[in-house]
């Protein structure tokens, strides 16, 4: 894992702004921090870039505890960059700008001019390099101040609200450059955001939070659904597939037309042999796209028109391991779904 927080808080002129019981994030994903302002999405980005210390809990960061008051802290910020909600470019050239953190860290010059190059053809502002930064469009800002934190080459890129107070066209530039920057430089990220529906296209896991805690519906596999009559939710694949799961009857959540969220519990579902194919709206076909495995429990990630990950225990996977590629049956239970 990448972090792992154990009853992590903090706590601020004797309000407690930050709750946290248990949350791990995964290397090599992107993760979006969901929740409205005050929710805690800016302090919990903070104590990830190790900038802001937890008033009790434990942090680790690729399995090692974090001492926030050690000597290693310097050399763990430098392995993360976290860009602001509104940054700040310093007076003068873009070049001046991405340069600074790169001279900080003692890089040569001519591996810094390459760097520098490479991050702005990143965000696709390789003419910008003589700019002046005070000059800037508020989406320019933004897009500069991510190819300085690309130039740092950092393992976690984390992101305040990196899509806020730009246009249209910027806003899908940055979600672009994040989305490069997770699969063509293998930078683990951590964004949060107002806006559910980039968390949902960009995202590998969501996380909610409300009041300084987690939702219960925070960690994986929840999906927007409209209700039909059935009960049924429908939830938009991709490619225009509609997935339609059928409801107990007392999960429905309002009426027909309504918007909800839907939690499919990784712990309860099951994956069946096509072989025992039912028809009915609980058993989904499920592709297999991918196999992770800790010492505990192997997640199957399967694709039913969006992806939904599935815990096995070590036990469950040796009966019969699943392979990637293999069409199977999504057993969804009335236990491991839950309707918001």
């Amino acid at each position: 894992m990448l972090y792992e927080l154990g009853q992590v808080t903090r706590v601020h002129n004797g309000r407690k702004i930050l709750d946290i019981d248990g949350l791990a994030i995964e290397r090599g994903r992107i993760t979006a921090l969901i929740g409205a302002n005050g929710a805690g999405k800016t302090t919990l980005l903070q104590i990830l870039a190790f900038l802001d210390t937890p008033s009790s809990g434990q942090v680790s960061f690729l399995g090692e505890a974090v001492d926030f008051r050690g000597s290693a802290l310097l050399e763990l910020r430098r392995r993360i960059v976290l860009v602001d909600q509104y940054p700040i470019l310093f007076t003068g050239s873009v070049q001046r700008n991405l340069e600074f953190g790169l001279k900080v860290r003692g890089v040569e010059r001519a591996e810094r001019l390459h760097r520098v190059s490479q991050a702005l053809d990143m965000v696709g502002m390789g003419e910008f390099l003589h700019a002046r930064a005070e000059k800037l469009s508020g989406g320019e800002t933004k897009r500069i101040a991510l190819a300085r934190a690309l130039a740092l080459r950092p393992a976690v890129l984390l992101c305040d609200e990196p899509t806020a107070n730009v246009d249209f066209e910027h806003q899908e530039v940055i979600l672009n450059i994040l989305e490069r920057a997770n699969g063509e430089e293998n930078i683990s990220i951590v964004f949060s955001t107002h806006a559910l529906e980039q968390a949902e296209r960009l995202a590998d896991t969501l996380v909610t939070l409300k009041g300084g805690r987690l939702s219960r519906l925070s960690r994986v596999n929840v999906w927007p659904a409209i209700l039909d009559d059935g009960p049924v939710a429908v939830i938009a694949g991709r490619g225009r597939r509609e997935v339609r799961l059928a409801l107990a009857p007392d999960a429905l959540a309002g009426s027909p037309g309504r918007r909800v969220n839907l939690f499919f519990d990784p712990e309860k579902l099951r994956l069946l042999p096509v072989a025992e194919k039912r028809d009915d709206q609980r058993h989904l076909p499920a592709t297999v796209v991918q196999l992770t495995a800790d010492e505990q429990r192997v997640k199957v990630t399967v694709d039913i028109g969006v992806p939904i990950d599935v815990y096995l225990s070590a036990g469950e996977y040796g009966m019969r391991p699943p392979r990637i590629g293999e069409l199977l049956l999504l057993q969804v239970a009335a236990g491991a779904l839950t309707v918001e």
